[in-house]
């Protein structure tokens, strides 16, 4: 039973350390947030550019109604 809840405090935990830089340059400078955000889309850009080069879905084909 001790198990899960350590699982999800150590997840917590690192999550907050991933983000914790970004939330200081937010919190510290004028303009934080913009800063902060084009910081983590430079450090993150790979993962950026795949998602964005996934083709988008095809929309359904149309269905014509001819109406006699």
């Amino acid at each position: 039973m001790v198990m899960p809840r350590i699982n999800w405090i150590i997840r917590l935990a690192s999550g907050l350390r991933a983000i914790g830089p970004y939330a200081a340059i937010e919190l510290l400078l004028p303009g934080g947030s913009l800063i902060a955000l084009t910081l983590w889309a430079i450090r993150h850009r790979s993962q950026l550019a795949s998602r964005l080069r996934r083709a988008p879905p095809e929309p359904p084909p149309e269905v014509s109604v001819r109406i006699a």
